[in-house]
């Protein structure tokens, strides 16, 4: 190791760059990092530029730059996952926002980073605005640092254990500790081994944990999604004649995946556009459709309430193989700008032979708390009818397998304009099918009847109340520090 050191120390002067580079490769990292076309490895230095930005400079115009350029990395960000029909105005929705949630662990890092344990202030400050931002606010999960890794399955195992914060605190953590062995140009035990150690460690695990899963003789269920041919999600609503297209093609392929063998099948989101006086014939009509094929169905439309404002219930109904409606399900988070009614309803389970079934739609589930609620009523299988856009195509149904390992239930994610997946407890795509492909629309899949308990499930966000902890002990010492 002193040979290590050595050669650091003798080595690349951060000081011989003019600053600015720092910022400059800092928004180029972090823009290769999150969402679509990210690329994985990049996450573990991607912050690590910025910190050294922060090292190098002082006064408040220095930091105002450095805010102008996060925001500036972040918009390049979200710009990756638009496409149409989102108006690129909605870039700076995000962006902006997302900055300002990650700019706090930033200054306050840079203004304490000689202090003792400053190296966890860092991670610990981050993973406590991402878990304020997905918990109180309409941002969901989106620009979460753990989502960099939805490629690799044995890292998503992590969030079995500490949810989406464990894996955050360990990229964060790698980051500054690079970015303190490059800037004071020595390595040390805080600064190497440990971080190290500690993401060998959770390879191993998740790696473990994985391969554990497979071939256990478990009892499965053919499971379905059924996709739609419609296209509307706005005004002008769709004709008469178009909506009885739509619906013969759903219900022919409902009844196709039936034949197949599928027992539980779902819709996508906004399937069908049915109008407020046809939807008491409509329900009667699914009813009808579940009792005769024998399944359970979850049947996902929207119904206009309002055109002037629009104004719409973007809904599903969850009905047995008896044609019994056991309940109706309204999106409990309309993604920010949709005009979609709230649901308040509180969460359901409904016990099909044995295997506890919830639901929810599309952007519901980017927020953790609600499929946490899933854990804690049971659910085996949680049913997300979704729709999507190309933009943010595979990456959002990517983000629904950290549920699956969060909670240890299955997910079916029947999604329009997007990809389908059936994912196991372990957050495995055991069957995919993209509606841009040319297909049948049908997506068969077996699925584990019973989850799995994690350690998540069990102390649920302890490991965010620790990090707070940290950080009121830090504030403390360094009051009394001060005084002293």
């Amino acid at each position: 190791m002193k040979n290590v050191s050595n050669t650091v120390t003798q080595g690349f002067n951060v000081n011989k760059i003019n600053p600015l580079w720092y910022l400059a490769i800092g928004v180029a990292t972090m823009a290769l990092t999150h969402m679509s076309f990210s690329i994985e490895i990049v996450a573990w230095v991607s912050s690590v530029p910025f910190l050294i930005y922060l090292t190098l400079t002082k006064g408040w115009k220095s930091r105002l730059t450095f805010s102008l350029a996060l925001v500036i990395a972040w918009s390049c960000v979200v710009t990756k996952i638009i496409s149409d029909p989102i108006p690129l105005m909605l870039v700076f929705l995000y962006s902006i926002p997302i900055s300002l949630f990650h700019l706090p662990g930033y200054l306050i890092w840079s203004k304490f980073k000689n202090q003792k344990y400053a190296l966890f202030l860092f991670p610990a400050i981050m993973i406590i605005m991402e878990w304020i931002q997905y918990t109180f606010t309409p941002l969901a999960s989106w620009g979460v640092a753990a989502y960099t890794m939805h490629d690799n399955v044995s890292l998503i195992q992590t969030v079995s254990l500490f949810g989406l914060a464990g894996l955050s605190f360990l990229i964060y953590w790698v980051n500054v500790s690079i970015a303190n062995i490059i800037i004071k140009r020595k390595i040390s035990v805080s600064t190497f081994q440990l971080p190290l150690i500690m993401l060998f460690l959770l390879i191993a695990f998740g790696s473990i944990r994985y391969d554990m899963s497979k071939g256990n003789g478990i009892d499965t269920v053919t499971v379905a999604a059924v996709g739609t041919d419609s296209k509307a999600s706005g005004l002008p609503l769709p004709s008469m004649e178009s909506n009885e297209q739509v619906k013969t093609a759903l219900f022919k392929r409902t009844r196709t995946a039936a034949d197949g063998g599928a027992k539980i099948i779902s819709w996508n989101e906004a399937a069908i556009f049915i109008m407020p006086e046809d939807e008491n014939e409509w329900i009667n009509s699914i009813k009808e459709l579940a009792s005769e094929l024998n399944i359970t169905l979850v049947a996902s439309y929207v119904t206009p309430i309002s055109q002037t404002p629009l104004r719409y219930e973007n809904k599903y109904q969850f009905i047995d193989s008896l044609g019994n409606i056991t309940h109706a399900y309204l999106k409990h988070q309309p993604v920010p700008g949709e005009p979609a009614v709230q649901g308040k309803s509180p969460l359901k389970v409904v016990d099909i032979t044995g295997t506890k079934i919830g639901a929810a739609i599309c952007y519901d589930y980017d927020f953790p708390y609600l499929a946490k609620d899933y854990g804690e009523l049971g659910a085996d299988i949680v049913i997300i009818p979704s729709s999507d856009w190309r933009g943010i195509d595979p990456v959002h149904s990517e983000m629904a397998a950290f549920r699956s390992v969060e909670q240890g239930h299955s997910v079916l994610r029947s999604t329009r304009f997007g990809l389908s997946a059936a994912i196991t407890p372990y957050g495995e795509m055991v069957s995919q099918m993209s509606s841009f492909d040319d297909n049948d629309k049908i997506m068969y899949s077996q699925l584990p009847t019973k989850g799995v308990t994690t350690l998540y499930s069990i102390i649920q966000d302890s490991f965010v109340y620790l990090c707070i902890g940290f950080l009121l002990l830090f504030i403390v010492i360094r009051v009394r520090s001060n005084k002293r």
